[in-house]
This record gives structure tokens, C-alpha cells and sequence, in this order.
């Protein structure tokens, strides 16, 4: 039992690892309990069975997942597990997919609350810049406006929620950005370029004094959707 135990659990790291390396995007969304139930089945007997795959394929549907990111995700098992791709069970997968993306309502794109993004419009936008035109994604980045850890687990009230989503859209109003919240923190996706850094500069000090100062202090993180450079050393400091 603890050998079987421990093969699953190799494989559930062999399998993340590579599907992070095919080009996985967004790594806390990966995890799903359909997952556990693949490698469970796989380590067993080395199959993924029809609706076992199937599941998988309409869970990433749920969640947000694009059909080429579900089935490259599908192929680093094998890849992870040194055998040759079952395309019947690809074949599961996509339909799963399917089935689940047309059980999705149509995406709302304002959050109730916030009046800023819902998480599934703002992942559509980053997802259309990854297929836009060569060096569209190059040529933005994403900025994490981190909340204090003390709101983490219950978030503000949802009145400071509507004041948040208000100051946001204030300070960014025509950058051309886009921001949603998310897990006590505002993500924004912006085009590079010093008066939009300027500007997400002066939003973090806005977020600081809303409240009375009942959120800082805010911590501010760069990240490149496109290479790997580090933006970081442009971003301007405040004090």
C-alpha cells in the first residue's frame, strides 16, 4: 500500500512538473480532485478510462481551461509516465471538454461587487493576448496589488470591496488596463509603457490611503506575460 501510495504521488509531481514545462499558465489553478482520480486510475493500471478522462476534460472546462491547454496538460501525463499517448482517451478528454463548455453560462464581465473584471472575463483577455499577434503579450504585463495578509482567508467587507473597485477604475481610466480581485489581491493587465507604470504606481498609493489607511501596506509585484525579463527594476518606489 505505501509503495502504491508513493508511485501515485511521483507520478502527480512528474505530471504537474511537465505539464508547468508544456506551457501550463496559471499553476494554482492545475489541481483539480478529477486530477487525483486520473492518477489514481493510471497508476493502477495504466490507463485512464473513458469517462475518467472525460471528467478531467469537463472539470477544465468548468474551470476556465481552453481545449489546447486541456489536451497539452493531458499529454504530459503520458509524457511524465514514459508511455505512448492513449488517443481514445484524448479523445474522452476533448469530448468532456466539450460537454462541460456547453454547460458554462454565458460569461458575465463586470464582478458584482467590485464593478472591476469577473476572474473568467480577465482570464479570456489574457488568453486573447496569448493568441493575438506576435509580441502582443510581450508587449504587456501583470501587476499584482497585494492586500495585508490579515485579510487573506476572508477578504474585506464588501463595502470596502466597492470602494476598492471604484478607486481602481478611477486610477486607471484610460490606460487601456484591465483589473479584477482575486484571493485579497488586484491583478492588472496593462501595456508597458512608462506613463501606464507611473500610473499603477499612483493606484498602489490610492489603495494605501483608502479607508483611512486601513489597507497598507500594499505590496506591488511586476510580472511579464511574455520571455522572461524582469520588469522589476523599472517599476518606480514609493515611500
Amino acid at each position: 500500500m505505501a509503495d502504491c501510495t508513493f508511485s501515485r504521488h511521483l507520478l502527480l509531481r512528474r505530471w504537474q512538473t511537465a505539464s508547468f514545462e508544456q506551457g501550463w499558465r496559471f499553476r494554482a489553478d492545475w489541481f483539480l480532485p478529477e486530477v487525483r482520480t486520473v492518477v489514481r486510475s493510471f497508476a493502477t493500471a495504466s490507463t485512464v478510462p473513458a469517462p475518467t478522462a472525460k471528467s478531467l476534460g469537463a472539470a477544465r472546462a468548468r474551470n476556465g481551461v481552453g481545449i489546447s491547454e486541456t489536451m497539452s496538460d493531458f499529454r504530459a501525463l503520458f509524457a511524465a509516465a514514459d508511455r505512448n499517448l492513449d488517443i481514445d482517451a484524448l479523445q474522452s478528454l476533448a469530448e468532456g471538454w466539450a460537454e462541460g463548455a456547453e454547460t458554462l453560462p454565458p460569461i458575465s464581465c463586470t464582478d458584482v461587487y467590485t464593478g472591476l473584471a469577473t476572474q473568467a472575463h480577465f482570464q479570456r483577455h489574457l488568453h486573447e493576448l496569448s493568441e493575438a499577434s506576435p509580441g502582443a503579450a510581450e508587449a504587456h504585463a501583470m501587476a499584482i496589488i497585494g492586500l495585508p495578509g490579515h485579510l487573506e482567508g476572508q477578504g474585506p467587507a464588501w463595502t470596502l470591496l466597492v470602494k476598492l473597485g471604484a478607486l481602481v477604475q478611477s486610477q486607471l481610466s484610460g490606460t487601456g488596463a484591465m483589473a479584477t480581485y482575486r484571493s485579497s489581491a488586484i491583478h492588472i493587465v496593462f501595456q508597458v509603457c512608462e506613463a501606464n507604470l507611473s500610473r499603477l504606481a499612483e493606484c498602489r498609493a490610492a489603495v494605501e490611503t483608502l479607508d483611512g489607511g486601513g489597507l497598507a501596506p500594499v505590496r506591488m509585484t511586476l510580472y511579464p506575460l511574455g520571455g522572461d525579463s524582469d520588469f522589476s527594476g523599472r517599476w518606480p518606489e514609493l515611500p
